[in-house]
């Protein structure tokens, strides 16, 4: 009895043995199988994470090209920009433009100060030439402060006459008061000594004077005028800016460039009165013009003993009336 229970007791165990470690050997298989899944799963991990971090890269790189040509197309617009700009400049090249020392141009202002004159000086400091005034005594009086200025920056200020009444051509008194008063008002406010050079209203040959002191007064009056050391100045080019012309800019423009043709020295009357807006609008212009024929820009400030000579020889200055 007790063998046959060894006996049952020792098939048990062999037929749990023989259930269980089928199992468990299955187990053991799942677990190694899991095992290489996730080994796959970490190495294709890896795999995407260096192929991701590659193609990052790539992105980056493509990313900075693309700026970088982006920067280079925006340099080069700014190349093509800078050519167009300089397309645009004026053609008018002073530095290339020399002087000729045969060419000289007086510009020369009459009857004022006036409320333009600022802008006149304006205009001639801006393109660094300088000019004379002919100015009217009472307005000398009245507007120092614009005598000064011209004075100060380099023009140089004569007198044209005091009243700018052409009753002063009644008698060789009447003129000379008259000239004299424009005299002391520049010299009252510059503290210089004038020198004997002006301009007659309406200029020596003028036809003002016949009503006061006939058709004969200025051939005698020159002649006095000229044996007191005076030198009397005329021009030889008019802006045409007291006439009909003077609020038509193309007009005045080619009044003056068309007058100055073949001539070498110049003496050019404009008008520094409050109407002439329009001549001022144009000067610039008409100054850059001359400089590109080569004048050079002088003064009666600093005028030799030469070029009045020769003023004289071309009746620009002390010209003979004869009537």
């Amino acid at each position: 009895m007790k063998n046959i229970r060894k006996i049952l007791l020792v098939g048990m165990v062999l037929l749990v043995f023989m259930v269980a470690v089928p199992s468990m050997v299955g187990i053991a298989q799942s677990f190694l199988s899991n095992n290489g899944v996730d080994e796959q799963v970490q190495d294709m991990s890896r795999k995407d994470l260096d192929e991701i971090s590659e193609d990052n890269k790539n992105e980056e790189v493509e990313d900075v090209e693309e700026v970088s040509n982006d920067i280079v197309r925006d340099n080069d617009a700014l190349e093509g920009n800078k050519e167009i700009q300089d397309d645009i400049k004026p053609e008018n090249n002073l530095e290339d433009v020399k002087p000729d020392p045969s060419k000289k141009v007086f510009l020369t202002f009459d009857d004022g100060p006036s409320t333009l004159t600022p802008e006149i000086l304006k205009i001639l400091d801006g393109n660094e030439v300088k000019g004379t005034f002919f100015t009217i005594g009472k307005s000398v009086e009245k507007n120092p402060m614009w005598v000064k200025q011209a004075y100060d920056e380099g023009h140089m200020v004569l007198p044209h006459t005091y009243s700018h009444d052409y009753a002063i051509y009644t008698t060789f008194e009447t003129y000379y008061n008259d000239l004299e008063l424009a005299k002391k008002a520049i010299e009252d406010v510059l503290d210089i000594e004038v020198p004997y050079i002006f301009r007659f209203p309406g200029g020596s040959s003028n036809h003002s004077s016949f009503k006061y002191g006939g058709e004969q007064y200025m051939p005698k009056l020159t002649v006095d005028v000229k044996e007191k050391g005076y030198y009397y100045i005329d021009w030889n080019v008019s802006s045409g800016d007291a006439s009909s012309d003077y609020d038509k800019k193309d007009k005045i423009i080619s009044n003056v460039l068309d007058g100055a043709k073949n001539k070498n020295l110049i003496v050019a009357l404009f008008h520094d009165t409050a109407r002439n807006t329009k001549m001022a609008e144009v000067l610039p212009e008409i100054i850059l013009e001359l400089k590109n024929q080569g004048y050079t820009f002088r003064t009666f400030r600093d005028i030799t003993q030469d070029e009045l000579d020769a003023m004289v020889k071309l009746k620009l200055a002390n010209k003979p009336i004869i009537r």
